[in-house]
């Protein structure tokens, strides 16, 4: 589909009354070169018809109710246009538009639209504004593309104060033709885009978004978003406790990291994260230095980085010489590096300062500086400090910064300098090492690049079965995942099986409703001898006649969770975490969508706070970590060969051994369409 006639017209044609004159408003103080036409039944100057205009528009604005936007788009389309913004609303977001969403469609025919329900698009490159509000910003040559659910988010990111240079700003209402998979295609073969941001309530088609990040990558451009929704209302709950761990929000998590897109939590990070991808792209590491002159603002550095996957690693051996020459010999040479204030003054020592440490190789060398309000105070010391680490960047060609700790601090002067010599501003503190650490997450993720594969999932009109714990057992066990050993056996048969097993054995009655057997007293554990057994079966008996009698496995390093949910999404996805009782409690769980490889696992496990049982806790035996890794592959391949008919699987407790002595299922539950 060729967009180019949408978003970057000769000719437009503007519909509508009060809001569609701030189009043409904007249109004209952008600078828009080309011919604009107005329709309108009665305003002076206009057009009545699209019959009338004298040639074809390449784009339009149809700022007009929904009845007279499926009568001139169909027009338009008979015409020849070339795309169109429909602002109307009363399509599929209502109740009774899901009619009216089928007659857009077929008005519309091959035309492509954004909308409905939406505020348009600007085109900061090509000096278009097909947007029924004021536009703050100006043309730029290169810059950021700004994909967006929200009409008000989107105003915020054009109106924010940090230089973020905007290159299109696109809104996407309710995605009945464009959605943001096609916008992310679109605006990635744009060479003047530098990197994409976006802000997204939901994702039409997951496989789609996939490939469109996918050629995104290809292309070298890369993606920040905010993505709505982190809560507990958005959360579908299964039966099993994997599927209290997995919701959607999870999964989305899974994938953003995945494709190595930078979630951000705050339009300030957003901001931040664009503008440094923007200016550096995907960084190559995450070594970073940060120095300034304040213990107390280096302290905050370091505070805020903690939970951050940055490394401030020391200034090189053959570079503290040359170093301590410049700062003196009280400055300590640490990262984040305080250089204290003796040198404040001397400019000459502050640029050899400069050269040196860019000489250090970190992926970017930060200088953090507040200065003063320049109609307030004198900031002439500031300017110069900036001034020479301005110089030094751009003669040693390194990726610098310049940081505040609070965002209003550089003003737009001390922005627009840095742009030209090649540093990135970056404004507030905490946002900023956040779009450092996104920054080279991003890079990570290209170098290892394996994007997820939705695949398809049981139709839910399907019923379900419940596969008893035996029957599950079986069948885990035929696809290598070990379980303990086993026997089922009747009330006057379970002593004699117990003893076959060997003590201590556990007891668990045998109901095919009964899912979760602890909360009811179903459970028996530690059972040591014939006598235990006998009464633990009699106090079952009254809501079961046959029992599972197992092994019972004393020596458990860790308990985990390991579990298949189906997303209406995002098909199938794996969930790891702490398991046993206080699964939802402790809420330690990593999500993975398919396929997967050994690292990745490798990596989930050691970021799960459990792994600290498994590392080996106060002097307790190490667990066998890498058995854990091959019983989550094993388990991704059961759901490649049964996911025709898997609705639901959970192994919890999954007991971790020592070292060398694997791990064991010891309950598990299957269910299949």
């Amino acid at each position: 589909m060729n967009l180019d006639r949408l978003f970057r017209p000769e000719s437009i044609v503007v519909y509508g009354g009060k809001w569609s004159d701030y189009v043409v408003e904007q249109c004209r103080k952008l600078g828009f070169p080309g011919q604009i036409w107005r329709v309108h039944p009665t305003k002076e100057g206009c057009f009545r018809s699209a019959a009338e205009l004298p040639d074809t528009p390449d784009s339009a604005f149809l700022g007009i109710n929904r009845e007279l936007t499926i009568q001139e788009l169909t027009a338009l389309r008979n015409h020849g246009a070339g795309g169109s913004v429909v602002f109307a609303s009363g399509f599929a977001e209502e109740t009774d538009g899901v009619d009216w969403a089928c007659k857009l469609d077929e008005a519309a025919g091959e035309l492509p639209f954004i909308g409905p329900n939406c505020y348009g698009f600007v085109n900061y490159f090509d000096r278009v504004a097909l947007w029924p509000d004021q536009v703050t910003g100006e043309h730029v040559d290169k810059g950021i593309a700004f994909i967006a659910q929200s009409g008000t988010i989107s105003i915020s990111v054009m109106g924010q104060r940090r230089s973020l240079p905007l290159g299109y700003v696109i809104t996407l209402g309710n995605q009945q033709r464009l959605a943001a998979e096609d916008l992310i295609r679109y605006c990635a073969d744009d060479d003047r885009v530098s990197a994409i941001g976006l802000y997204l309530e939901g994702i039409l088609d997951v496989q789609q978004f996939i490939d469109a990040v996918d050629y995104a990558r290809s292309l070298e451009k890369p993606i920040a978003l905010i993505k709505a929704g982190r809560s507990e209302q958005g959360r579908s709950i299964a039966l099993t406790h994997t599927g209290a761990l997995t919701g959607s929000d999870e999964l989305h998590d899974a994938l953003f990291e995945r494709l190595g897109i930078a979630r951000c939590e705050t339009l300030s990070s957003l901001v931040e994260t664009l503008k440094l991808l923007h200016c550096f792209g995907p960084l190559p590491s995450n070594h970073i230095l940060v120095m300034g002159a304040s213990g107390g603002d280096m302290s905050m550095v370091s505070d805020i980085a903690k939970d951050l996957e940055l490394d401030f690693s020391t200034i090189p051996d053959d570079k503290q010489g040359a170093l301590k020459a410049t700062v003196g010999e009280r400055v300590k040479l640490s990262n984040p590096l305080d250089f204290q204030t003796a040198t404040w003054f001397s400019y000459s020592k502050l640029r050899e300062m400069f050269d040196v440490i860019l000489k250090c190789d970190y992926a970017v060398t930060a200088l953090m500086l507040d200065p003063q309000d320049e109609t307030e105070a004198d900031t002439e010391s500031f300017n110069i400090v900036i001034e020479k680490f301005l110089e030094a960047a751009g003669d040693n060609y390194a990726h610098a910064a310049l940081l505040s700790s609070l965002p209003e601090s550089l003003s737009r002067s001390t922005r627009e300098k840095c742009f030209e010599s090649g540093v990135v501003p970056l404004q507030g503190l905490a946002e900023s090492l956040e779009a450092l650490n996104h920054a080279n997450g991003i890079r990570r993720a290209w170098d290892n690049w394996s994007p997820p594969e939705i695949l398809p999932s049981p139709p839910d009109e399907l019923s379900l079965r419940t596969l008893s714990e035996v029957e599950a057992k079986k069948l885990l066990k035929q696809h290598g995942i070990n379980v303990p050993e086993n026997c089922q056996a009747n009330a006057e048969k379970a002593d004699q099986a117990a003893k076959a097993i060997g003590y201590p054995v556990i007891l668990k009655a045998i109901v095919p409703e009964l899912i979760h057997k602890t909360e009811r007293g179903a459970v028996a554990l530690n059972l040591k001898n014939a006598p235990e057994v006998v009464e633990a079966v009699f106090r079952m008996s009254e809501f079961a006649e046959t029992f599972l009698i197992e092994e019972m496995i004393t020596d458990s390093v860790a308990e985990l969770i390991l579990g298949v949910t189906v997303d209406p999404q995002f098909g199938f996805a794996l969930t790891l975490g702490a398991g046993g009782t206080l699964t939802e409690l402790l809420r330690d769980s990593v999500a993975f969508l398919l396929p997967i490889s050994e690292a990745q696992v490798w990596k989930a496990v050691q970021g799960l706070r459990v792994n600290a049982l498994l590392e080996g806790w106060r002097g307790q035996p190490r667990g066998d970590t890498k058995a854990l890794v091959e019983n989550v592959l094993k388990l991704a391949e059961f759901v490649e060969k049964h996911g025709d008919r898997l609705a639901e699987l959970e192994l919890n407790p999954l007991i971790v051994r020592p070292q060398g002595k694997g791990v064991v299922a010891a309950d598990a539950l299957i269910r299949f369409k």
